[in-house]
């Protein structure tokens, strides 16, 4: 009977478990993946610096770029030589002669360093930064060849793409001396903006954790091309957005949202740089398809360059009289 009695409160275990509240599981984050990491092209070894660490790395250097030249291509370009000495004796009147003459400089492109991570780091800032640019041409690239004529006849302005035969002002396609004090401009701000962040690309900005005056730990941290600009806080926008358990444990745990924040911010950075080199490799394909074929990019694949009410309605877009 005691036997009975004792099988019988075992079995009962599981069912009261049943009844019971799951307990609450930690939301786990998937912070890399701890797998052998492979060359995406079989026959290449991976190189050892892309250990899966920077945003967007898939272990692809063919040419071995940061090891080849991590002490830049040296350039020769011409400077001023100046030299001063003391006036001749007998001279009252004059006090030093200085001598100028022409003479080259060497200066050198690139990370100049030794080494690989700084070299690592430094072409991972230029990638950024043509990535961004990349962006913006590859959206402006096409809106140029089809609102510039809209524009042009609603302000009354002349229309500049006459030069290329309605293309875009480019380096293949000419015309870029219509707009040469924009470039100017543009030239500068670039200037102002590689001058400012020198010291972060060289890996000169202090790092690690801090703590603000309300007294929350945050991890005061620099990734390439971070310029201290992101106006619509796009930056941290996945990391704000914690679902309900993330949240909880986040104040339980300052450590653990540490953690939230910064791989969230790797998912953007992510998002950032693929976009980027697919916005590269679309403008470029952009510059020789205009040169190749001598008409608009928009005339050569109008489908993806037609707003899709004119799409439904033909006709209807082009009866505004502005093009």
């Amino acid at each position: 009977l005691h036997a009975h009695r004792h099988s019988t409160m075992l079995a009962a275990v599981p069912a009261l478990n049943a009844f019971q509240a799951p307990r609450a599981m930690p939301v786990r984050m998937q912070m890399g993946d701890t797998a052998k990491l492979e060359s995406p092209i079989p026959w290449m070894p991976r190189p050892a610096y892309l250990d899966g660490t920077l945003a967007g790395d898939v272990g692809l250097d063919p040419l071995n770029l940061v090891t080849k030249y991590s002490q830049g291509v040296k350039v020769t370009v011409p400077g001023m030589e100046t030299a001063v000495r003391a006036a001749p004796e007998g001279l009252t009147s004059v006090k030093k002669v200085v001598d100028q003459k022409l003479t080259g400089v060497e200066i050198t492109l690139g990370p100049n360093t030794d080494d690989t991570q700084r070299s690592l780091m430094w072409y991972r800032e230029a990638e950024i930064k043509h990535a961004r640019l990349a962006m913006l041409a590859a959206a402006g690239w096409p809106l140029s060849e089809m609102w510039h004529g809209g524009l042009s006849n609603l302000l009354g302005l002349p229309y500049a793409l006459d030069v290329t035969q309605g293309r875009s002002l480019s380096v293949l396609n000419g015309g870029l001396g219509e707009v040469a004090p924009f470039l100017l401009l543009t030239l500068l701000g670039c200037a102002v903006v590689e001058c400012k962040t020198l010291d972060q690309v060289y890996g000169l900005t202090a790092t690690g954790k801090t703590m603000k005056k309300d007294g929350t730990v945050v991890m005061k941290s620099y990734v390439p091309g971070d310029c201290g600009f992101d106006p619509l806080g796009l930056y941290g926008a996945l990391g704000a957005n914690m679902p309900m358990m993330v949240q909880l444990q986040a104040e339980a745990d300052p450590e653990y949202a540490l953690r939230w924040s910064e791989y969230q911010r790797k998912q953007m950075e992510t998002a950032e740089i693929k976009n980027g080199r697919l916005a590269m490799l679309a403008i470029t394909g952009f510059a020789f398809q205009e040169a190749f074929w001598g008409t608009p990019v928009v005339d050569q694949t109008p489908i993806f360059f037609t707003f899709f009410g004119e799409v439904l309605a033909p006709g209807s877009f082009a009866s505004l009289g502005l093009f």
